[in-house]
């Protein structure tokens, strides 16, 4: 009887479908409009800008008449029709559907793949696994073994595009689609599981580490690390399978971390096998290992959490379970708590370039109803009387820790470094190029600003690199271009409703120049000029910015402005300091001919700018080409750790000529290794000399430029000794690609390349 319900059920759809005349796309944006503006169907705004997205450009793409427009009109008007006549179709929908929900950033529709379980209950909290696809995949394509079942949710995520890094928007997508999920059906908090493969395997460590709190677990595939901080990972539990002949993600990517973690007491896996290349997701032995062991993960209950170790990167992510950095420390660097709940409501702080901590109190372990002593830094503990509130504010004052129930407002968003990939954490975002000048540079800032529209980060794309079979860049958008207008097109509600990317200089950016009074930073005639007096050469120069925007003090604004026009081209080198990586310094000024940096600066925790800049040494001639400032950079981390060579890789994003001699300092270089870890490995003798041909220098461009330093001598090598290579971060995927290397030690120092330079710069 059931199946025949069904079936007469599917007859009747498939009758009323057939009786509907095919729509224009006028009619079904018609329709999708008037959806749109309903109140009662707000959770299907983003399938339907999806849905219409999709219509439009096969129209364009294809024509109107063609089978493909047809297709996709016609699933608009068919959907927004079903939408329109049952506002709670969404708690129906079972199995497997591609959706859409609406980006805060920009408005846009922006797809997933969900399945929803054949036997949900609204009224029980249900798992959720959120799958992050690889490099040149989406969420269809990653997806295509989704079928019906009972049980747990399951979200696909595309993270803006085929190659967007899950760095800036592209991670923000992750967390937009989970945060919709929730919103929408009853989803257990504690079992919500990440997963992923290849870049998608990246993602899982970058979110894991940054939201802790959230996630139940990892399943990592051929996964790798960069700027991660471990000890943010402590309670999130992985099962990793890798290959040890993986060529594109070498296993040392990864090798470290998983080691790190299990001596911190981390629960890992590391199912290593060999055998497979990049297509470890082929381990069949490994995968059902990881299916059986993700479900039985749980997130603890905050009120068990008793130690947190967590570093905070930037303004983003700074929320370690039941404490956050409140205000961050003076200095350009990462912010770190490590908090133990002991007995008798002992609570032991050690803060690191934290100036402000928020202890919420109520999702901690400590007892409320007790008297809290607090020893922050090894110092003699000091008492809050009971009854405890809810939250409170530890925070320094001058060379003491006291606690406040909040701090002072402060109109201003916290300063913390990270960089321009700051601006682009899911707000609303605006790109707004100049109109003013000659046409040579009115074309090249609005090319400039098209450009900016394609990435989830600061990249200025260039038409460039791999597509898909749909004809999109990997490294661009998929569905959509974010926000641009014109200067003369900005209003008031634009300026205060979002993070800006302002390009062009005060007189060739109307916004720009009616900001300038409140920027810390001028750019005219041939000068930079900041706020406190201190100069920079400014002819031939580009510079970014990132600063508080002065008409929304809570958000944030990226400034790009050179003095010629050509400066604006896609591939621009200072907007792509902010492809990947969180970056240490607020104001970079780069030469525009070379890709040579000239300088950077960085502001305090009160938006101040820091001082320590004119005291630090320039850097000599002899260091000004990439190939010697990266050999620099390598032999530094080898004096750090003491290892017997270091590995020099070309340093991105940075020219042929790297740094201007005369202008370029130890400080301004410091802040390009913003958190960049140094790994140690142990090869045999054997090991290196039969390496030895592949780590020589090459001609072959300049991604294949890497040596040992010191140079290695194939005449002392001694075969049968071990013998130790240090690695900076930025390195080790580069050395594994060209030798295959699958060292069986391979230690994660704790040490890093920033402080490394400062320390050794002299013996360089």
């Amino acid at each position: 009887m059931k199946k025949l319900r069904l079936l007469l059920a599917l007859l009747a759809a498939s009758l009323v479908c057939a009786a509907l005349p095919a729509a224009t796309l006028a009619e079904a944006q018609t329709a999708a409009d008037t959806a749109l503006a309903r109140n009662d169907l707000t959770a299907y705004r983003g399938w339907i800008k999806f849905l219409r997205f999709e219509a439009e450009t096969a129209v364009a793409r294809h024509g109107a008449d063609s089978p493909q427009a047809k297709e996709k009109t016609d699933r608009l008007a068919d959907w927004v029709q079903r939408i329109a006549a049952d506002p709670q179709l969404l708690g129906k929908l079972r199995g497997v559907q591609e959706w859409a929900y609406e980006s805060p950033a920009d408005g846009s529709g922006q797809p997933f793949k969900l399945v929803i379980p054949s036997d949900y209950d609204a009224a029980r909290p249900t798992p959720l696994s959120v799958s992050m696809h690889g490099y040149s995949g989406n969420h269809l394509e990653h997806s295509t073994g989704a079928a019906p079942h009972d049980g747990n949710f399951e979200a696909y995520v595309l993270g803006r595009g085929r190659g967007g890094w899950y760095t800036g928007l592209s991670q923000a997508d992750v967390l937009h689609v989970i945060d919709y999920i929730e919103a929408h059906w009853n989803i257990d908090a504690r079992r919500i599981h990440l997963g992923g493969g290849s870049m998608g395997g990246g993602a899982t460590f970058k979110l894991g580490s940054r939201y802790p709190h959230r996630f139940a677990s990892g399943q990592i595939t051929c996964g790798y690390t960069l700027q991660e901080a471990f000890g943010n990972l402590t309670t999130f539990p992985i099962y990793a399978t890798h290959s040890d002949d993986d060529p594109v993600v070498p296993v040392m990517h990864a090798h470290s971390a998983y080691h790190q973690l299990r001596e911190a007491g981390n629960q890992v896996i590391f199912d290593r096998t060999n055998g497979y290349g990049h297509a470890v997701w082929d381990y069949a032995d490994g995968n059902a290992r990881s299916a059986v062991w993700g479900p039985q993960q749980v997130l603890p209950l905050s009120t068990d959490v008793r130690h947190i170790d967590f570093t905070a990167l930037d303004c983003a992510a700074v929320r370690g379970w039941w404490a956050e950095v409140a205000q961050w420390g003076p200095a350009p660097k990462p912010a770190r708590f490590v908090l133990t709940a002991c007995p008798q409501n002992l609570l032991q702080a050690d803060l690191t370039n934290v100036d402000a901590l928020r202890l919420r109190l109520a999702e901690s372990p400590l007892d409320r109803t007790q008297p809290l002593q607090i020893s922050v830094n090894g110092a003699v503990p000091f008492t809050v009387a009971a009854p405890l509130p809810e939250s409170l504010v530890l925070v320094r004052q001058n060379a003491t820790w006291t606690t406040v129930a909040a701090l002072p407002a402060d109109p201003r968003r916290m300063h913390t470094p990270g960089g321009p990939i700051q601006v682009y954490d899911g707000s609303p975002l605006l790109i707004v190029y100049g109109t003013h000048g000659d046409a040579a540079t009115q074309a090249a800032l609005r090319t400039a600003a098209e450009a900016a529209s394609k990435t989830a980060h600061s990249e200025w794309a260039e038409d460039a690199g791999e597509k898909g079979p749909d004809g999109a860049y990997h490294e661009q958008n998929l569905y959509g271009r974010l926000p641009v207008k014109a200067d003369t097109a900005v209003t008031e509600a634009d300026l205060k409703g979002h993070n800006l990317v302002l390009i062009g200089t005060a007189s060739e950016n109307a916004v720009v120049a009616r900001l300038a009074a409140q920027l810390p930073v001028q750019f005219a005639d041939g000068k930079i000029r900041c706020s406190d007096g201190a100069e920079l050469p400014g002819a031939g120069a580009m510079l970014g910015l990132v600063h508080y925007n002065p008409v929304d003090p809570q958000r944030l604004l990226f400034w790009v402005a050179a003095d010629t026009a050509a400066a604006y081209a896609p591939g621009a080198v200072v907007p792509a300091f902010g492809r990947e990586y969180f970056f240490g310094a607020d104001l970079y000024v780069a030469d525009t001919a070379s890709g040579a940096l000239r300088a950077t600066r960085s502001f305090d925790n009160a938006w101040a700018w820091t001082p320590d800049r004119e005291s630090s040494p320039l850097l000599p001639a002899r260091l000004a080409s990439n190939q010697a400032l990266a050999l620099a950079v390598a032999e530094a981390t080898r004096l750090e750790t003491g290892a017997d060579f270091a590995v020099a890789h070309r340093l991105a994003p940075l020219g042929d000529t790297a740094i201007t001699t005369g202008v370029t300092r130890l400080a301004d270089i410091e802040p390009l290794f913003y958190h960049n870890g140094i790994d140690v490995i142990e090869v045999t003798g054997a090991e290196l000399l039969a390496v030895a041909p592949k780590l020589a220098p090459q001609d072959t461009g300049w991604r294949a430029w890497m040596r040992l330093t010191p140079a290695l001598d194939t005449t002392k090598i001694d075969p049968a000794r071990r013998y130790r290579i240090a690695l900076p971060m930025f390195s080790v995927g580069p050395l594994g690609r060209a030798t295959l290397l699958a060292p069986r030690v391979q230690q994660r120092t704790g040490l890093f390349v920033d402080d490394a330079l400062l320390r050794h710069f002299e013996q360089l």
